[in-house]
């Protein structure tokens, strides 16, 4: 015992000089390039994660050279596999947690699964990653995103940049409750991590000031709206013929037709004349929403919408349109509304679900007429992506109301905000008033929308961001 004592200062010597090679070692490897060098973090699935690869894309065409990591699943957009500054480099996906067994086994495995993910992401950042001058990550998830952010900063010496989409203990919330206790450790965790962050971009005015004031983070705060890119647009009338001639909408979900060889004459909205293609008299009215069916989205306010448009268009507004709503994306809530939709019975309102290839979504938004937004943000700073990529397909929105969504939304500008099943249907009946004609309201609402498409991600991402890479 005294031998070991008396070695303990040689140990504690032998320890030390170990962690400082470690140490020395990972902030000096490769470090030629490693001002051109930036590291894109995402603890979620890559392809669905547009923000994250927008950014990726900008800062490879700002003549950086960009790791993006995340989990693989959905397939990346195209122009982050064109673009050769960018290299790919996928996360083992963590297995799922199964319920059975005691609490107390299930809360082994969950802190098992996380150290085990942890390790993994440490060791791709730190050894199988050339070292980078800034590492920028997506919040939410605050756990452990942030903690990682911040010791891969740490070893390596780079930049932590958070790009602040919403809180994460806001999302737990929906679930546990705000007064959870596991709620309010999160909430500490991510304010205490996220405070001492070098940059912080976020989606919003209202969640910059949140910070700012509130949460009193260190560093620079800047606002960096999301801006579609320019491929979102809207559709000429034969680009919707033929895109929509390209799917099928006979039954309960839109699915892709195999043959596509054969000429299609008519499809849901157009039809081919000797004059060329045009939109069919009578048509019905193609509404779009997008959604990842969870429960900060309340569709059963959409569903009740559309019962009362049918009674009401089937009624003394018999010359309303018939509708074909159509719902993209996936989610663990779908089977259940998927149910409530069957047992509506419908017969003028056609309700349709489908998962659409990434380069179709904006076909999709671009032929469409009215777009719907039911997100409600857990934590009332955020703004939807759907929103920013329907207007850029020129797509008024009718959209449900909550603190800070005017920074988006400019009510009878370019869309509507609503709070209840009645307000919407309200809204779907006077935008589809006089369809398919010039009196139309909804072509004073796509007008609105020009203005929000004048500017488009790159412009955004050039004024506000890039000057946060800049290196000396």
């Amino acid at each position: 015992m005294a031998l070991l004592w008396k070695s303990a200062p040689i140990l504690n010597l032998i320890i030390g000089s170990i962690v400082l090679a470690v140490l020395v070692y990972l902030r000096t490897k490769q470090l030629d390039g490693k001002k051109r060098r930036v590291v894109v973090l995402v603890l979620g699935d890559i392809g669905r994660s547009p923000r994250m690869q927008y950014h990726a894309v900008s800062l490879a065409k700002a003549g950086k050279e960009v790791y993006l990591v995340g989990y693989n699943g959905t397939e990346p957009i195209q122009s982050v596999k064109n673009e050769s500054r960018i290299k790919l480099r996928y996360l083992p996906t963590p297995q799922k947690l199964l319920s059975s067994g005691s609490r107390a086994q299930y809360l082994t495995k969950a802190v098992l699964r996380s150290a085990k993910q942890i390790l993994q992401i440490l060791k791709l950042l730190l050894l199988d990653v050339p070292s980078p001058h800034a590492l920028l990550v997506q919040n939410p998830p605050a756990v452990p995103t942030l903690l990682i952010g911040h010791l891969v900063s740490l070893l390596v010496n780079a930049r932590l940049i958070v790009d602040w989409h919403n809180f994460g203990f806001s999302i737990m919330a929906l679930n546990l409750g705000s007064t959870s206790k596991i709620v309010q450790l999160v909430r500490w965790y991510e304010i205490a991590m996220g405070r001492w962050a070098s940059t912080h971009i976020c989606v919003s005015n209202a969640m910059c000031e949140e910070l700012r004031d509130e949460w009193r983070v260190s560093g620079t705060v800047v606002t960096m709206y999301d801006r579609s890119p320019e491929h979102f647009r809207r559709r000429t009338t034969a680009e919707i013929h033929e895109f929509l001639a390209r799917l099928q909408f006979t039954g309960s979900e839109v699915e892709y037709i195999r043959n596509t060889s054969m000429q299609v004459e008519k499809t849901l909205l157009t039809q081919a004349t000797s004059d060329g293609v045009q939109f069919m008299p009578n048509r019905p009215a193609l509404l779009v929403s997008s959604t990842s069916w969870t429960e900060d989205e309340d569709f059963g306010i959409l569903l009740d919408a559309l019962r009362l448009y049918e009674l009401r268009a089937s009624g003394s507004h018999s010359g309303l349109p018939p509708l074909v709503m159509v719902i993209t994306g996936k989610g663990p809530l779908q089977a259940m509304y998927k149910q409530r939709i069957q047992e509506l019975g419908l017969k003028k309102t056609q309700i349709k679900t489908t998962w659409l290839q990434s380069e179709d979504y904006p076909l999709l938004l671009g032929s469409a007429d009215l777009g719907i937004s039911l997100h409600t943000s857990s934590s009332g700073f955020d703004l939807p992506m759907k929103i920013v990529d329907m207007f850029g397909c020129g797509l008024p929105v009718c959209a449900y109301d909550y603190p800070c969504l005017t920074e988006l939304v400019k009510q009878d500008v370019n869309g509507c905000l609503f709070r209840t099943s009645d307000e919407l249907c309200e809204q779907i009946m006077r935008l589809l008033a006089n369809f398919q004609t010039s009196l139309s309201p909804l072509e004073n609402l796509r007008a609105g929308t020009r203005v929000f498409q004048a500017r488009r991600w790159e412009e955004e991402w050039q004024e506000h961001v890039q000057p946060l890479f800049v290196t000396q």
